[in-house]
């Protein structure tokens, strides 16, 4: 027994001698394509979990066995794999990724690689979308897309935000996008599920938007969603939870100091409570969000299928929003020649409201919760909601939110199957049919006791439908030919639109009989009809590129679509395009260039055309039907209306340096719109208000700048920063024969505060120029512009403009080890901002309650102050430069710390995936703006942008999450 474990013992020895022996160290350096030394490469054995990094001059030493595999691996550079062959010296040149470079993006009909782009494009991943409390997808394009500026209408769950490309082309049409989620055409996107997205490409100039013709008018914003991989099936669970609050109060009057402003202003009823109205309105908001999501392959064909629930409820109660949405996308090859696509998307939304975006006598929630007296509480001693004693109908902000209890629901179905046909390997023909299909069910009841609006109607019982459907038939033949250094494609299609569209809305009143008890049924019903209108389209598409040698670049579009919305004569637009790039990079003089890795010139021109915000009948004459059964002439015959058209020129410039550890993108565009579609006034001789016509023009111009580094790329830590900065002026350049001038945002009880006029931007503020304070009388007072001696109309100049002198977006991603973080900044600079809430607020008129601003108020004769008197007159809060403010801000937009698990971890609970992490939303804001939020404004037209009017704020949100896969 000794002889055998003696015997054992020697073999070991033996065995492990002779392993010893066969390591050798081997030594070599690392360098790029230009022969410059890389440090911190990562050389690891294969197989083990043996390696070292390369130095500063590029140098490694490492002992391995005679038979092993070396892995060289570095950020931004091809992985390989050297087979070790007994050598002791190995030298090793990585050539660049081009990761990025070599990335297909999707563009109209088909895809292309970034490198052979010759138009402004841009694309967002699933990354830049994870992670975020957002309900509407297009939210995380705020910042992160040069030439997108994205507003917000409002901060309240669900709430529609305003999505402009390269500044706003019309003036009372359409400047929304238009939204293409796998091949299906949409005005909106807010119904995806963002964790549903792969991919959001952005076509800024008209040559990437021409092939989309009329649609494209405003730019195109192409949505991929997710989708299956061959192989094993895969399941995916997305999940977060969260709470929000605002991150800004507003100082306003206790009860002591708005007493003594009601006994300057000659008030006699008083209250001794102190309401915080802003703490009985403002509360905290709550998020939750899950996804379950199922993606595999099968012979011949992927799937993907999700289904998701998110929750946001509002820091106004009861303002929610509940939404669960289902996603499939598949595809089959039958044959070799043959290939079957279907995706769809259910959406199924329902939410209750609370009014903003309104002054105090309008019902708005916001607002009352700074005007509404503090010396009343919430309820009077019967139970009822309270109101201001000096001022009926004006109640408390918790009697507008709960007096009326509402609901609205909404379906989306979005779904569209495709067959392709492949004829050869380059050429194919495929056919699609989509629907788009939108139905909406508002209804609510106004109690008829609680509220003092509720008893004036004695009940109020409303309700809306809305149903309108889309569908489209697209057939695209498409043909690939690449021979030597040439590479073409030729791309021809024939598509056909139709949409029916249906509204109808109810209202009963009148629920209290003569002695105030409740009716079984409303003893009032309004009259209604429903409304009901229908458009097509047919249209006609191509597009050819050529490229020779990945150096000369060439492609051309050419559109041409019918709308009924035209009379016949009028009714086709013709809409071309063409662009060009030069890789430069490409040239021999370039070749032996050690900084620059790619670097293409690039000119683009081409004309789109708009054919919305008109109605779908402007040119015919038409004649309303009544609810007596009889019909009044509605509007006048105009056959000349015809396509508003845009054309832009865009110059750019792709570089990419350092083995793409610095990109960087440069584009100029001057973008020109023709036949603005206006609605016109007419003479009252004719017996008619406004008429729709081709009225006017204007011009955007603009640069942008996108900036991507690769800061630091160790092997345990890598720091990444992607910047964009964009800078846009706009100016109407004409506006017809017939008007001087439009008047858009209305204020209450005062002048509009926007004028549009040639020569000037949209949103430009127009007003009385305040000057202070008259010390002898305490009115405000203003400059007397045209020198007649006193204040009046013709004293209004203008007094602000709400487009920013740029916008931007900083985001920065660190990673160590397996934490990561990410910071992400956006800002707006040099816009305007009319505060039409401070003439609320600091009117000093009426009986509302005032910010603690007011306490600097003038009271005596002789004192110097730039806050006028108390006194029942709108004189001293006129629309005027008083109430324009800074809006410029910077903002946290998100910050994410997470942690991803190693493989060891993985692999013991049998997951591909498990990362948790902790996300904020408006973390930080850095702005000289006085009201609640510098980002939100009332209106969500284009001429009335920058006006806040209690409008419900943006929140601070804190989120803990985790995304695990299997």
């Amino acid at each position: 027994m000794k002889q055998k474990a003696t015997l054992f013992i020697i073999c070991l020895l033996c065995s492990i001698s002779a392993v010893f022996a066969q390591n050798i160290n081997i030594k070599g350096e690392v360098k790029d394509q230009q022969g410059l030394p890389l440090p911190g490469v990562s050389v690891k054995v294969k197989g083990t979990n043996q390696g070292v990094v390369t130095n500063e001059k590029g140098s490694y030493v490492l002992s391995a066995p005679t038979n092993a595999t070396l892995v060289f691996s570095f950020i931004g550079f091809k992985t390989i794999e050297q087979p070790v062959n007994n050598r002791a010296n190995i030298a090793i040149t990585l050539s660049d990724d081009n990761q990025q470079l070599n990335e297909v993006v999707v563009i109209g009909y088909g895809t292309q690689t970034k490198k052979d782009i010759t138009t402004a494009v841009v694309s967002i991943s699933s990354k830049d979308i994870q992670n975020q409390p957002v309900t509407n997808a297009l939210q995380a394009l705020q910042g992160k897309a040069a030439g997108v500026q994205v507003t917000s209408q409002s901060g309240k769950p669900g709430a529609g935000i305003s999505v402009s490309i390269r500044g706003n082309t019309s003036i009372t049409a359409s400047n929304s996008p238009l939204y293409v989620i796998d091949g299906v055409t949409s005005r909106n996107a807010d119904f995806l599920n963002p964790n549903d997205i792969e991919t959001m490409t952005v076509l800024k100039d008209a040559s990437a938007a021409a092939i989309y013709g009329s649609s494209g008018a405003n730019g195109v914003v192409l949505i991929t969603t997710k989708k299956g991989t061959a192989g094993k099936l895969q399941v995916g669970f997305n999940a977060y939870t969260g709470i929000s609050n605002i991150w800004k109060t507003q100082d306003v009057l206790n009860g002591s100091q708005y007493n003594d402003l009601l006994k300057e202003l000659g008030y006699a009823s008083f209250g001794s409570e102190n309401t915080d109205w802003q703490k009985e309105t403002f509360g905290t908001g709550k998020q939750n969000n899950y996804q379950l999501s199922l993606a595999g392959g099968l012979k011949g064909g992927q799937y993907y299928f999700s289904t998701g629930y998110q929750q946001d409820k509002g820091t106004v109660a009861p303002a929610v929003l509940d939404k669960y949405t289902a996603n499939f996308n598949g595809s089959q090859n039958v044959t070799k020649w043959l290939k079957f696509t279907a995706n769809a998307a259910l959406t199924y939304r329902k939410s209750v409201d609370v009014h903003d975006n309104t002054g105090t006598a309008g019902g708005g929630v916001i607002l009352s919760a700074l005007t509404t007296p503090p010396t009343i509480g919430v309820y009077t001693a019967n139970g009822q909601y309270a109101g201001d004693p000096n001022q009926g109908g004006w109640e408390n902000p918790i009697a507008y939110a709960y007096r009326e209890n509402n609901h609205t629901r909404n379906f989306r179905f979005l779904g569209a199957f495709a067959a392709q046909v492949n004829f050869t390997n380059d050429l194919y023909f495929k056919s699609s049919i989509s629907t788009n299909n939108n139905s909406n069910f508002y209804d609510g009841f106004l109690n008829p006791f609680t509220s003092d609006y509720g008893r004036t109607q004695q009940g109020r019982y409303q309700n809306n439908k809305t149903r309108d459907n889309v569908w489209l038939n697209e057939n695209i033949l498409n043909y690939t030919k690449n021979v030597d250094k040439n590479a073409f494609t030729a791309t021809g299609g024939m598509t056909i639109q139709s949409s029916d569209y249906y509204y109808l809305a109810h209202e009963e009143t009148k629920f209290l009989d003569a002695n105030g008890a409740l009716l079984p049924a409303a003893t009032s019903i309004a009259p209604n009809l429903p409304s009901a209108a229908q458009w097509t389209k047919r249209s006609y598409l191509a597009r050819i590129t050529y490229a020779y040698d990945g150096k000369y670049l060439f492609s051309s579009n050419f559109r041409a679509d019918g709308s009924s919305r035209f009379a016949k004569e009028n009714r086709y637009g013709y809409f071309p395009s063409a662009s060009v790039g030069w890789r430069i990079s490409g040239e021999n003089f370039m070749k032996d260039s050690k900084t620059i890795n790619d670097l293409k010139l690039r000119g683009s021109w081409g004309k789109v055309g708009n054919d919305e915000g008109i109605g779908d009948y402007s040119y015919m004459a038409l004649y309303s039907p009544t609810t007596q059964g009889s019909y009044n002439f509605k509007q006048l015959e105009n056959r000349d209306i015809s396509w508003e058209k845009t054309t832009q020129t865009n110059i750019g410039l792709d570089l990419s340096m350092f083995n793409s550890r610095i990109t960087f993108t440069a584009d100029a565009y001057l973008k020109k719109t023709n036949d603005l579609l206006l609605n016109v006034p007419l003479p009252r001789s004719t017996g008619f208000d406004l008429q729709a016509r081709n009225a006017g023009s204007m011009e955007n111009k603009g640069l942008e700048f996108a900036l991507s580094t690769k800061n630091f790329t160790k092997e345990k830590f890598t720091w990444t920063t992607d910047l964009n900065i964009s800078f846009n002026r706009n100016k109407v350049t004409g506006l017809g024969n017939s008007i001087d001038n439009i008047s858009f945002a209305s204020i209450n009880q005062r002048d509009d505060a926007i004028r549009v006029e040639v020569g000037k931007p949209l949103g430009a503020f127009y007003g009385y120029q305040f000057t202070g304070v008259d010390p002898q009388t305490g009115m405000s007072t203003y400059a007397d512009l045209n020198g007649n001696g006193s204040v009046d109309a013709g004293d209004r100049t203008y007094i602000g403009n709400a487009q920013p002198k740029f916008t931007y977006g900083i985001n920065n991603n660190l990673n160590y080890g397996n934490f990561g973080l990410a910071l992400f900044f956006q800002g707006v600079q040099g816009n305007d901002l009319f505060n039409a809430s401070r003439i609320d607020l600091e009117g000093l008129y009426d009986s509302k309650n005032q910010l603690s601003t007011v306490l600097d108020r003038w009271t005596h004769e002789g004192q110097i102050t730039d806050m006028p008197k108390a006194i029942r007159s709108t004189d001293n809060s006129r629309t005027s430069s008083r109430y324009v403010e800074n809006g410029s801000y910077l903002r946290l937009k998100t910050a994410t710390l997470s942690y991803n698990f190693g493989q060891v971890a993985l692999s013991r609970w049998k997951m591909s995936k498990l990362t948790v992490f902790a996300t904020s939303y408006n973390l930080l804001t850095f702005t000289k703006y006085n009201g609640f939020d510098p980002e939100v404004q009332q209106y969500d037209k284009s001429p009335s942008m920058g006006i806040d009017y209690g409008t419900y704020p943006q929140a601070r949100t804190f989120l803990l999450g985790v995304n695990v896969g299997f």
